[in-house]
């Protein structure tokens, strides 16, 4: 990837968010220290970075600034990506995250925005990628490697599509990132809470998805799923929307006093 227009081209960035990409990034690139900048590549840094740059960025309140920070900052990654050898379609379908985000934000709020910048830092540094359906993050915690799973709002959970993914990761982690070759998966969501039982009819794909983990902890109650299921968090539960069988379920369910709590499971190596 050369410049800025051709990463928000290569992964369908609106036409009106890349020209205001291309203006912020003319107006602020000089703003901002190097310092700060590589921080945002270091995970023991992350928060240090984010918060400096923000500061002297200044006023953003749609997180345009931002964005084209770090967008920018994806540039840099690519030359990651070579190193590795990962394809520039890996590339491409893990920092399609910026758009999805930007697009979301207009979805909830009614214009183009971003708000994801604690999230992207991980796309940024190499270390998650998307492999089909599925995101794949390497994470070491008290010297034990495990791959933390992610699932896009756009991911299509069906079970060839899912297994497509899982067989993807093992190569691609196996070739290239051999710490990570066997390691365990792991996902923590509420796609993986056994509330969804009552709320989903028998064959569901989410269903079918949670098929393939051992559940080892359920969390308290956590709102986050309000954001995917409902596009916002800060609609009082009678407002909410009832456009699919999932959110007419749902609401129906916590005005009933039900809780959606999110949960922790490991990948079942006998699905396989």
């Amino acid at each position: 990837m050369k410049d800025l227009r051709e990463l928000c081209s290569a992964i369908g960035m609106p036409r009106e968010v890349t020209d205001r990409v291309i203006m912020e990034d003319g107006g602020t690139k000089n703003r901002y220290s190097r310092d700060s900048f590589d921080k945002l590549f270091c995970e023991e840094s992350w928060e240090e970075g984010r918060a400096e740059l923000k500061e002297q960025l200044g006023s953003d309140p749609d997180g345009i600034k931002m964005l084209a920070c770090m967008l920018r900052g994806c540039l840099r990654t690519w030359s990651l990506y070579e190193e590795k050898n990962i394809s520039e379609q890996i590339y491409i379908d893990t920092m399609k995250c910026f758009t999805r985000f930007v697009e979301e934000h207009e979805e909830s709020f009614g214009r183009y925005g971003f708000d994801r910048d604690f999230w992207v830092v991980r796309q940024m540094s190499g270390l998650l990628f998307r492999l089909g359906e599925l995101e794949y993050e390497m994470i070491c915690e008290d010297g034990t490697e495990y791959l933390s799973i992610h699932i896009p709002s756009d991911a299509v959970l069906s079970e060839e599509r899912i297994q497509e993914s899982y067989c993807r990761a093992r190569a691609f982690f196996d070739g290239r990132f051999p710490k990570y070759r066997d390691a365990d998966m792991v996902c923590h969501s509420w796609l993986l809470s056994p509330a969804l039982k009552e709320l989903l009819a028998p064959g569901s794909r989410i269903l079918g998805f949670q098929e393939h983990f051992t559940i080892r902890e359920t969390g308290d109650y956590d709102d986050e799923f309000l954001q995917w299921v409902f596009k916002r968090k800060d609609i009082p539960t009678e407002d909410l929307p009832e456009n699919t069988s999932l959110q007419r379920r749902m609401k129906e369910y916590l005005l009933r006093g039900g809780k959606v709590a999110d949960a922790e499971g490991v990948w079942r190596r006998e699905t396989e």
